[in-house]
């Protein structure tokens, strides 16, 4: 039996990269959805607001760091969708960017005080120290909540798709890590 997927326009490309066919983009977040899914793949967080107007199976993927892409995509083939050749070389890709980041040098030096999970992830997984009296990292949706010596770290640039949004997080800590 083929499942029929919903997923949002954020993790499109994650679905085509695995192998997925019968698949519609959709906006689960806003509006009710007219046709009915075997599968909602969505951001990790919004699982209560999207089942209140969608009631279909719902997976999350989390995306901050590559070990959390791998496990959604290990996590998505569990589910039986996909291609097999497809996953596997999507993995691969994910693997190889991780690689690459993490054969980088960077300036460790500095101890941060990362304000929110989704950045403390990738700073823990570079092993960047990390400090309650360090310089602030501050994601850039939430930079409008601090003032003085922060570090302001852009999270989503939706114009990549979802492997290069994780790669360009770890290149840009590791850059403003660089410059200092």
């Amino acid at each position: 039996m083929r499942l029929k997927v919903g997923v949002t326009r954020m993790y499109r490309d994650v679905i085509e990269g695995i192998g997925v066919e019968d698949f519609s983009v959709v906006n689960p977040y806003r509006e009710k959805l007219r046709d009915k899914y075997s599968l909602l793949v969505i951001s990790k967080g919004y699982r209560d607001k999207v089942k209140k107007l969608n009631p279909f199976p719902i997976f999350e993927i989390p995306s901050a760091t590559f070990k959390d892409l791998t496990n959604s995509v290990k996590g998505l083939t569990r589910l039986n969708i996909g291609s097999p050749e497809k996953i596997e070389g999507y993995l691969k890709a994910i693997e190889e960017k991780e690689k690459y980041i993490k054969s980088l040098n960077i300036n460790r030096d500095i101890e941060v005080n990362p304000v929110s999970l989704f950045i403390e992830k990738v700073v823990l997984d570079l092993a960047i120290p990390v400090s309650k009296e360090g310089i602030p990292l501050v994601p850039d949706y939430m930079a409008h909540r601090y003032r003085g010596e922060v570090l302001i770290l852009k999270t989503h640039r939706y114009y990549l798709n979802t492997l290069e949004r994780v790669e360009d997080r770890y290149l840009s800590l590791i850059n403003l890590l660089n410059s200092l």
